[in-house]
C-alpha cells in the first residue's frame, strides 16, 4: 500500500523516467534506507540503475560502523556504492559556515560529484512531510518571500541534474513504521537531539509547543501551507518567464530590459523579471533581498545615467529607456585565429576564454539558457566538428526570431556591439554558415524546437580575467 502511494506521487511529479540512474543519498538514518527499500522495490518497473552515496562528516565515533553497515545495505540490493569522509568542523573553519551548513554544503558537493561519475541525472533524498513543515517553519522565522513558503520541492533542477525527494508527503511515523516492518536496521544519530541546531530545536521545542498550546495540527496546516504556496510561485515563475522574454534584449555581456515595461509590471511580477536578470550574472546564493530592493530604488527613482554596484562585478546602469544589467568584467575580445571544436570538446581562445560544446537531452535543458549558453538542434547539423573564428568580408548571418538573413556587419550594428570588438567576436561555424555568434544569438534555422531530440550545448566562460 505505501509502495503504491510513493509509485503514485512519482508518477504525479515526474521524478523518474525508464532507464534512470539515481544516486541514492543514504545516511543511514530511517528516511534514507526507507527511500533506498523503496526505490530498490521498484528498480525492475523503472530498470533503474542505483547508486549508494554515503558521506561520513567525521563527526561521531560510530560513523565508520554506520558507513559499513550502508555498505552491506548497498551490496545486498546489488548498488553501487560510493562513499566519502568529510571533516566537517575543519571544512566549516575554512569557509566560514556553520556546522549545519558546512554538512548540508559537503554533502551535496558529494552528491553531485558522485552523480557526475555515473553520468546520473538524478539524485534522490529522503526528505518527508516532518522535515517539509520543519523547513516552512524555519522559513518563515527567517524572514522568508513567497517562494521560501514552498519549502522543500518535490524536485528541483540544477544544471543537468534533478534532485527529488519521492517521500516528501509521508509522514516520520509511517516512515519508521516501515523500517520496522521490514526489519530495517536505521542508525540513530544523537546530534538529531541535540537543540544546539536551529533545525532541531524547530522540531523538538518550537513545533510540539505550537502543537500543544495554538493547533494539534501545526505539521499539517504548515504542509499545506507549502502545497499552496508551490502553486503561486509555479504561476508566477511562468508569468515571470513570459515577461522577461518580452522586455529583455541580450546582447555580449549584458542584458538590456525595457524600462517602461518593468515599472508597469506588478511588484511580484517585476522582482522575479529582475532576478532572472541578474541571475545570468550573479550565482543564486549571492543575489539575496537587499540587493532587488536597491535595484527597485533606481528603477522607481528614474535618474538616467544611475548606476548600482551588485556582487560579482556586476553593474545596473539606468538610460532613458533601459535598465542595463551588465558585468564589469565585460570580456575582452582579442585577436585569435580559427580554432577547431569538437563535439563534444572544448577550444581554447586568447584572453582565458573557452566555449565548449556538449550534447544533452531535450528534458536536461535549463531554460531559459544563459546569456553564456547557446541550445541548439543537433540533428540539423550533420558535422563532427565546429569551428570558432572571427568574422570574414561579407559574412552573412541569420539571427533567431529574423525571416531571413543579413550581413553580419548590420546586425553586430543593431545589437551595438561596440565596433572595437566586432572584429574579434568569436563566431561558431559550421562549414562557414554561422551557428551563434558568441553571448549574443543563435542562428535561426537550427533553434531547438518541439521536434527536437538531441541539443548541442555551446558555452563561453572565462578561465582567468583578462589582463
Amino acid at each position: 500500500m505505501q509502495l503504491k502511494r510513493v509509485e503514485t506521487y512519482i508518477k504525479k511529479h515526474r521524478l523518474l523516467r525508464n532507464s534512470d540512474t539515481v544516486i541514492v543519498a543514504v545516511s543511514g538514518g530511517p528516511d534514507s534506507l526507507c527511500l533506498l527499500h523503496m526505490l530498490h522495490r521498484l528498480r525492475d518497473k523503472y530498470n533503474l540503475k542505483l547508486v549508494v552515496a554515503h558521506l561520513n562528516h567525521g563527526l561521531r565515533p560510530e560513523a565508520a560502523e554506520e558507513a559499513h553497515a550502508v555498505e552491506e545495505l548497498a551490496r545486498e540490493f546489488s548498488a553501487w556504492f560510493e562513499k566519502k569522509e568529510v571533516d566537517i568542523r575543519t571544512y566549516k573553519k575554512e569557509n566560514h559556515l556553520s556546522e549545519e551548513e558546512a554538512g548540508r554544503r559537503a554533502r551535496y558537493d558529494f552528491f553531485y560529484e558522485t552523480a557526475k561519475k555515473y553520468n546520473a541525472a538524478i539524485i534522490a533524498l529522503g526528505h518527508h512531510f516532518d522535515d517539509q513543515a520543519e523547513t516552512v517553519l524555519f522559513n518563515i522565522i527567517r524572514g522568508t518571500g513567497p517562494d521560501g513558503l514552498a519549502g522543500i520541492l518535490p524536485a528541483r533542477s540544477t544544471g543537468m541534474v534533478k534532485l527529488i525527494r519521492p517521500l516528501l508527503f509521508f509522514r516520520r511515523s509511517e516512515i519508521e513504521d516501515y523500517c520496522r516492518f521490514y526489519n530495517l536496521k536505521p542508525s540513530i544519530d544523537r546530534s538529531n537531539l541535540e537543540t544546539g541546531y536551529t533545525r532541531n530545536k524547530i522540531r523538538l521545542e518550537l513545533i510540539p509547543y505550537l502543537e500543544e498550546q495554538f493547533n494539534p495540527r501545526t505539521r499539517e496546516a504548515l504542509f499545506g501551507l507549502s502545497e499552496l504556496a508551490r502553486y503561486d510561485r509555479q504561476l508566477l515563475r511562468f508569468l515571470a518567464a513570459k515577461k522577461y522574454k518580452q522586455l529583455a534584449t541580450h546582447s555580449f555581456g549584458k542584458i538590456s530590459l525595457d524600462l517602461d515595461g518593468l515599472l508597469n509590471l506588478p511588484q511580484s511580477i517585476r522582482g522575479r523579471v529582475l532576478k532572472l536578470a541578474l541571475a545570468k550574472f550573479i550565482p543564486g546564493k549571492k543575489l539575496n533581498r537587499p540587493h532587488l530592493g536597491e535595484l527597485n530604488k533606481l528603477l522607481e527613482q528614474g535618474k538616467v545615467n544611475t548606476r548600482l554596484s551588485l556582487p560579482h562585478n556586476v553593474e545596473a546602469v539606468l538610460t532613458g529607456k533601459s535598465l542595463i544589467v551588465r558585468s564589469d568584467s565585460n570580456l575582452k575580445a582579442e585577436k585569435f585565429n580559427a580554432v577547431n571544436l569538437n563535439i563534444p570538446g572544448k577550444a581554447y581562445l586568447p584572453g582565458g576564454l573557452t566555449i565548449t560544446a556538449r550534447i544533452e537531452s531535450v528534458d536536461n535543458l535549463t531554460w531559459p539558457p544563459l546569456s553564456c549558453q547557446a541550445y541548439l538542434d543537433l540533428d540539423r547539423l550533420s558535422v563532427t566538428s565546429l569551428k570558432v573564428q572571427p568574422r570574414w568580408p561579407g559574412a552573412r548571418f541569420h539571427p533567431q526570431g529574423a525571416s531571413g538573413s543579413k550581413k553580419l556587419k548590420d546586425f553586430l550594428i543593431d545589437q551595438k556591439i561596440p565596433e572595437c570588438r566586432r572584429d574579434n567576436l568569436p563566431l561558431v561555424t559550421a562549414e562557414n554558415e554561422i551557428l551563434w555568434v558568441a553571448g549574443v544569438r543563435i542562428a535561426h534555422p537550427y533553434r531547438v524546437t518541439s521536434a527536437t531530440k538531441k541539443v548541442l550545448v555551446l558555452e563561453l566562460r572565462v578561465l582567468k580575467r583578462p589582463k
